[in-house]
This record gives structure tokens, sequence and C-alpha cells, in this order.
């Protein structure tokens, strides 16, 4: 365990990880300096985060160029009979046009109301300080916006549901514990630690199919699907390499995973190219 925390250490510290931000949703709140623009552009980016890179990308890509890089005054100024008909002909996977118009609609209110997504997140987590059951309510207020004037009717259609996922079902939940990453753990360059109130103690790592095979690999689980609970096993492993910030390896992990270096490194000493 000392040796795979060394490993664990050394890839957190290689100045060479910067690179992957590139390759990363993580790339689009980089893109912003306001705090504001940041937590948007990264809830937006976390949303889409599914499917082929080059693809969902692309999606964000047209959202921020629609917003005039202005991303958090366009959201939160959004207005459904002027600013709607600039996502003509947008969509992403299952989400279709209306899908994406409500997502920005329901920012729009929840900003509109809170100030922040900080804000509404920080006073669910007051009140109940497990970041499982807080993630829950957060999704449910979000849910809760009545998009009809967007679709005509009470509804929402699948793809909207795909944007706002919740784990009351046992779902993993790898994008919003991904954003929940971004704002939460301290800024080292490449997450920003803009919700600080809240330690980074009780996150749980945004499991994907590169997290769950390395896992398995070095034994912090022996779960088959890839669930919360699977996620929460694989989060109090990293818990003893390092108690108080259990996703500072999450980042590197992933991108040896997508890489295809991680046997390499974690197994054969193989070092990341240096910065």
């Amino acid at each position: 365990m000392e040796h795979l925390k060394d490993i664990l250490e050394d890839l957190y510290h290689t100045p060479y990880l910067k690179n992957y931000i590139k390759n990363d949703p993580i790339e689009f709140p980089h893109l912003f300096q306001e705090a504001k623009d940041i937590e948007v552009a990264g809830f937006i980016a976390s949303a889409f985060a599914f499917g082929r890179v080059d693809l969902f990308k692309k999606t964000v890509h047209e959202i921020i160029s629609i917003s005039g890089n202005n991303i958090y005054e366009f959201i939160v100024n959004f207005d459904l009979p002027r600013d709607g008909k600039y996502f003509k002909g947008l969509y992403y996977r299952m989400c279709r046009e209306n899908d994406i118009i409500a997502f920005i609609f329901i920012l729009s209110k929840i900003l509109s109301q809170y100030g922040t997504l900080g804000n509404l997140f920080y006073s669910l987590y007051n009140t109940q300080p497990d970041i499982r059951a807080t993630i829950i309510h957060f999704i449910k207020v979000l849910r809760s916006i009545d998009v009809t004037p967007v679709y005509g009717q009470k509804d929402y259609p699948r793809g909207l549901l795909h944007l706002l996922p919740s784990p009351v079902k046992g779902g993993a939940c790898k994008r919003v514990n991904m954003f929940l990453r971004w704002m939460i753990r301290p800024d080292d360059g490449i997450d920003f630690g803009l919700w600080d109130h809240i330690s980074p103690s009780v996150l749980v790592i945004p499991v994907d199919t590169h997290i769950a095979k390395i896992s398995k690999a070095i034994g912090l689980t022996k779960r088959r699907t890839i669930s919360w609970k699977m996620a929460e096993e694989i989060t109090e492993g990293f818990r003893r390499f390092s108690p108080h910030d259990p996703l500072k390896y999450d980042f590197a992990l992933c991108h040896l995973g997508i890489n295809g270096l991680w046997k390499e490194v974690l197994f054969n000493g193989k070092k990341l190219c240096r910065a």
C-alpha cells in the first residue's frame, strides 16, 4: 500500500497532468476567469460529458458560443422567446433541442433565485451534511422547475432527465460528482476550490469505466457494476491514502485509463513525461 501511495503522490505532483486539461470536460470552466462563469460553464460541461469526447465538446462549445462567452450573464438573463431561437437545431444524442433549451431555462431560474449554484448547494448541505443526500435534494430542486413554457406541457423527457442525474436509485452519478470535484477540491491548477465551505473529504469519486477498471486492479473494489455503492467503496479506499482529499488522484488515474498507460505506471513504475 505504501508503494502504491508513493506512485499516486508522484502522479499527483506531475506537472504534465495539466496537459490533459484540453482533453477533458474541465477544459470549459478553464476558459473563464470569473467564479460565476467558471461555475456555470463547469455545470454545463459536466452535464454533457457522456459519450465521445469530441462530440460532447462540440455541443458545449456551441452553447458557450451562443452566450457570446459571457456564460453567467447570458444564462441568468435568459429569455425564452428572445434567446431560445439561438438553440435551433442543436442536439446531442438523446438530448434534443428543447431538452437543451429546458436545461438552460432551469439554470436561469435557479441562478435568478439563488445567485449561484453554490448558494443552492450550500443551503441544502447545511441542513443535511451528507453528499449523497445533498445531491438528491439539489437535483430535486432543479427538476422542480416548471418547464411547461419550453415544452408546452408539464413534461420532463428522457433527454432532460439525463442532463440532471440523481443517485436516488443507486446510480453512480459520475457527472455530478465530477462537477463537485471541480468546485470543492482545492485550486491545484486543475480543480478550482470555489466552494470552500465544503470539505473535500466528503466528496465521492466520479466513477467511469476507466476508474472502475483501475480500482478493481489495485484492490479498491470487487463490485462488477458501476453504482453509487461502488463509488463509495472506491472513495473509501482512496481515503486510506489521502483522508482529507480522497479525490486528489482522480484526474490523473482517469487519464491514465483513457491513454491506456495505467498498467505501466501503477505496476511497472513507468514515469509520466514531465513538463
